[in-house]
């Protein structure tokens, strides 16, 4: 993937270029747009012709160039990764992946080829508090990152922040770069995980010096492996290098590069520091220093990293528990209370939202409607779809107490814009009150069980379930109905009672729950409550791995 980046105040903007022509200037319609009275509105565009990338002058005002090198006008200019690109004053840097000579490990970075860097001295990283050189500069080092870095919690402003601080230190360095590893990291043809670091701050002391960021592979090599701290002499001036521009041209004539390491010691980040004053090279000593400051920058890093996961945990968790409540507020307050017959439900989530779904809810003033259904998946996916279910539910019934046409519609409604591997395993019955009948449909729930006045459990037969919800538009669902006979009792569960878990990882079952309901109270509210009480008993103390929802109803004789 290629894209381009801003380099401004010491920092990266990356825009990634899917689409050509991309045109860069400082009006809002450009792809890449620049705020400076510098850049034409319409300055410069990217196109691709033959598969090659290529930056076209739209005949701007303050021209544009590509590593120092003005263009023509309407004369397309092929790039290649890290070219150096100017509109006006503004800087960018061209990167193409698929150019990267570095094999995935250091983006936007011009690392010299086939070249090694004459190493004068190395330092570990481990062991950053021992004093055996300069102590009281090291102390004076770190006392002056922790003042400056001191309550940040800013991850994207900490690392130039440091540099800042870095050359307040050492005077003498002309150009610094901090590097930090890519979260999405890249990956080899093997898909294996490769380690990947970006620019993530530079500075220069004088407003003329080169911008790039241009370091050596053997260093970067070094100091990520070994995690040792490296002084590198004359790079400009060693024959070794003479055959390469991106080394040379630069005229670095000293320069340390040392690793940032994480808690667990890895290194998550590189500090680079080089100077192009050759009477003010840096030493040993200077290492050393670099080390120690580095390592108490590493730990503000690591705190400030820390610290933001913690706030954007308890920013995650109020959210969680406002849609927590939002779920809530869609169940029923309260189930309908009308002489005859009684009901009850109860709803746990395994997690903070769930997809289990209930309501009952009057249509009119003599039929009850009963909607009962388990998402596939938890937690917020499954929260989601619920609540659209819900919706759906209470919008269709309020035009049609036909169970058959309802489950039609809700069927209609959820197959639409469903997420692929999304369904609702769902139960629509409305109850008339005035025939005691019951008429019933279902999409892909485990049948209803159904206690008799005289103990006897039974249940709908299985051949009248249909599919579940939101796989098959126009779906023929079988509608069945029934009498509800005097003292009989329905019980509706998700899969969240019968498999739920011992610590052993024994289920329930669908059984267990069959001769609890047998054995257990008529009365719905009695019976639901205490069938959640052995499930819970079941489980004895292993995390809920499911949502688990209960919902019980029955006639009895009116005065009961």
């Amino acid at each position: 993937m290629a894209r381009i980046v801003l380099l401004k105040d010491g920092q990266s903007f990356p825009y990634e270029l899917k689409s050509f022509p991309a045109r860069m200037g400082r009006h809002p319609d450009c792809n890449v747009q620049v705020d400076s009275n510098m850049v034409s509105r319409f300055h410069a565009q990217l196109v691709e012709v033959d598969g090659k990338i290529m930056l076209e002058d739209l005949a701007s005002g303050n021209g544009s160039s590509v590593n120092g090198k003005a263009l023509e006008k309407h004369q397309p200019h092929p790039l290649h990764h890290n070219d150096r690109i100017k509109l006006g004053p503004i800087k960018f840097r061209f990167e193409d992946e698929g150019e990267d000579s570095s094999s995935g490990m250091i983006a936007g970075l011009d690392l010299s080829d086939g070249a090694t860097s004459t190493i004068m001295g190395s330092a570990s990283a481990r062991g950053f508090g021992v004093f055996e050189v300069r102590p009281e500069d090291k102390l004076r080092g770190i006392l002056k990152i922790n003042q400056s870095l001191a309550g940040l919690i800013d991850i994207g402003g900490i690392a130039i922040k440091i540099l800042d601080t870095l050359f307040e230190i050492f005077p003498q360095a002309d150009r610094g770069t901090i590097l930090m590893k890519e979260e999405r990291g890249a990956r080899t043809p093997q898909n294996a995980p490769q380690r990947r670091f970006v620019p993530a701050a530079q500075k220069r002391r004088q407003e003329g010096d080169d911008e790039s960021v241009r370091l050596s592979r053997t260093i970067l090599d070094r100091v990520l492996n070994d995690k040792a701290g490296i002084l590198s002499a004359d790079a400009a001036n060693d024959s070794r290098f003479s055959a390469s521009e991106s080394i040379s041209s630069l005229t670095i004539h000293s320069m340390m590069c040392v690793p940032l390491l994480s808690i667990e010691g890895e290194p998550f980040g590189i500090i680079n520091l080089d100077t192009q004053n050759p009477m003010k090279r840096f030493t040993d000593e200077d290492l050393e220093l670099l080390l120690a400051v580095a390592n108490q920058a590493a730990h503000s890093y690591e705190n400030a990293r820390l610290m933001q996961s913690y706030i954007d945990k308890q920013k995650q968790d109020k959210e969680m528990k406002i849609a927590s409540g939002v779920q809530r507020a869609l169940l029923p307050e309260k189930l309908p209370e009308v002489p005859g017959y009684r009901f009850y439900a109860s709803y746990d989530a395994a997690q903070a939202v769930g997809g289990d779904y209930f309501d009952c809810f009057m249509i009119g003033e003599r039929k009850v409607c009963i909607s009962f259904g388990d998402v596939a998946g938890k937690g917020v996916p499954g929260a989601l779809i619920m609540s659209r279910i819900a919706s759906v539910v209470q919008n269709t019934m309020s035009f049609t107490d036909d169970v058959a046409l309802a489950i039609h519609r809700i069927n209609s409604h959820m197959c639409h814009n469903m997420v692929e591997g999304r369904f609702v395993t769902y139960i629509l019955g409305v109850i008339d009150l005035d025939t005691n009948r019951i008429t019933i449909a279902n999409a892909g729930h485990m049948s209803p069980l159904i206690r008799r006045a005289n103990g006897e459990v039974d249940e709908i037969d299985d051949s009248t379930i249909g599919i579940p919800i939101g796989i098959m538009d126009e779906y023929p669902y079988e509608v069945i109905e029934r009498e509800i006979g005097e003292g009989e009792m329905f019980i509706l569960i998700t899969d969240g009672v019968d498999e739920a878990m011992d610590p052993n990882g024994e289920l329930y079952t669908k059984e267990r729950v069959r001769e609890f309901v047998g054995t257990g109270s008529p009365d719905p509210e009695e019976l639901g409550r205490a069938l959640l009480s052995d499930v819970r008993r079941h489980a004895n103390g292993r995390d809920q791995n499911d949502d688990i929802t209960i919902m019980t109803f029955g006639r009895f004789s009116v005065g009961k």
